[in-house]
């Protein structure tokens, strides 16, 4: 009893390493027939890579992005000193500041000065991040025309001051830094857009590939008719 089940347990073991050999075979050979394909997958990367670069430089309008901060000082108790209080209110302030920079009525204002059409669109051009563990804001404005994208970054820190002086009585915020003009484009990623644009050419090369190979049943050798079919071969016409 205790044979056979020796015996059992060789012969799973040995239909398992058949197994796995067929696989490392099967893997190899789609190796090879990948290889096989290789000068179009070259060509297929430059092609693509070619086109995501030249795409870029010529379809795509680039951009410009500029940039001014503001930086709401604490609050000086009576005694002269900075308390806990002061530094939690100015915090709030800091939130509340994010989201008060990008509202309607600031931004309205903004579209006027500015010559756009509404609020919306100038909100669509601008964004607004706050530093983590400061009470530093940063005002970003993103448009394909560098003084536009100055103006606007500026006129937003402006207004929003006069009217949180106005309308809040708040005195404690700086400008640390205005937007000044740059042309040098912000976007879009010319590198980025050709390495993925080289790399969509890779897959599909090689999805070709693999896809010939499992679609492919032809039997081209000796070895793979002997293989495939389990009968020997006694003889082949050769091609004339």
């Amino acid at each position: 009893m205790n044979y056979e089940k020796i015996r059992r347990d060789d012969n799973i073991i040995n239909v398992t390493n058949i197994a796995d050999d067929e696989d490392a075979i099967d893997l190899l050979e789609l190796g090879i027939s990948i290889i096989k394909y290789i000068k179009l997958i070259v060509l297929l990367c430059l092609v693509f890579g070619c086109s995501g670069f030249f795409g870029t430089k010529l379809l795509i309008a680039p951009t410009y992005t500029a940039s001014t901060s503001i930086y709401l000082t604490p609050q000086i108790s009576e005694s002269g000193s900075l308390d806990y209080n002061s530094q939690m209110a100015n915090s709030k302030l800091v939130t509340n500041a994010v989201n008060l920079l990008t509202q309607n009525n600031i931004m309205s204002e903004v579209a006027k000065d500015v010559g756009l059409e509404s609020a919306e669109s100038v909100k669509k051009l601008v964004s607004v991040s706050n530093e983590s563990n400061t009470e530093i804001i940063t005002i970003s404005a993103t448009t394909t025309d560098p003084k536009l994208s100055k103006n606007i970054a500026n006129d937003t820190v402006s207004t929003f001051v006069k009217t949180m002086q106005k309308n809040l009585n708040v005195r404690n915020i700086e400008v640390v830094d205005k937007a000044k003009l740059s042309y040098v484009p912000s976007g879009p990623n010319v590198k980025k857009n050709t390495l993925l644009a080289t790399l969509v050419g890779f897959v599909l090369g090689c999805g070709y590939a693999v896809l010939r190979f499992l679609f492919d049943n032809r039997l081209r050798t000796k070895e793979e008719a002997e293989k495939y079919l389990g009968i020997p071969v006694f003889c082949e016409i050769p091609e004339l």
